[in-house]
Formats: C-alpha cells, structure tokens, sequence
C-alpha cells in the first residue's frame, strides 16, 4: 500500500508510433515478457541476450558466445484468447507461454545445444 505522503508518479504514455504496424495491443507487455526471458537467461555462462526491433515489434536475441549461426531471436504474441506465447521469429514455433520464462530459456538452451552437438 501506497504511503499517503508517497508521491504518485503515472506511468509513461505509450510512445507515438512512426512506424511499424499499427497494433491495439501496447509494447509494454511484450516487453515485460521478453525482459522476464531476458533475466532468466541472466545465470547462464555462454549466453548473452540483446534487444532488437523486428517490423517494429521489439524482440530478444539470445546468443550463444563462441557458437557463429545458433542466435534465436524471440517474440512474444498475443493470442484472441488472451494469453502471450514466446516464440521462434525465424521457425514461427511457439516456445512456451510467456508466463513460464524460466521454462522457456531452459527449452532455448536445450535447443542450441542439441544444434550444436547435430
């Protein structure tokens, strides 16, 4: 509970949308989600993750160091039933459900893995 001496700060409006597609769904849950990914990946060795825009969505690329050609850039979507699934920008395979972010980068880890060792 907010102290009543506590001054109210609002949240950021959205920002003015130049370019990209025009969405009724706002960034900043997408972003939430991918920055959830993003600490999930924060206590592996060997992975760094970067945030990119992809067709004016914002995405996280995760990146193997000292492994050339095994980056997966994610994205997370917003399904008509309501929930956010991350996924596979280049496959378009869903990954897991953007709540489950530990999960998730367990499931991305895997996957470079067995590319790697195929």
């Amino acid at each position: 509970m907010r102290s009543p001496k506590a001054r109210y700060v609002p949240p950021p409006p959205e920002a003015k949308r130049t370019r990209g597609p025009a969405t009724l769904i706002p960034q900043r849950e997408r972003v939430a989600f991918l920055a959830s990914l993003s600490r999930a990946f924060a206590h592996l060795e060997g992975i760094v993750t970067v945030f990119a825009e992809a067709e004016g969505y914002v995405v996280l690329n995760v990146i193997p160091l000292g492994v050339p050609g095994r980056a997966v850039t994610v994205g997370c979507h917003y399904c008509r039933d309501g929930a956010w699934w991350l996924y596979d920008i280049r496959t378009g395979e869903f990954i897991r459900p953007a709540n489950d972010s530990r999960a998730a980068a367990h499931q991305i880890r895997t996957q470079m893995k067995e590319a790697v060792a195929a």
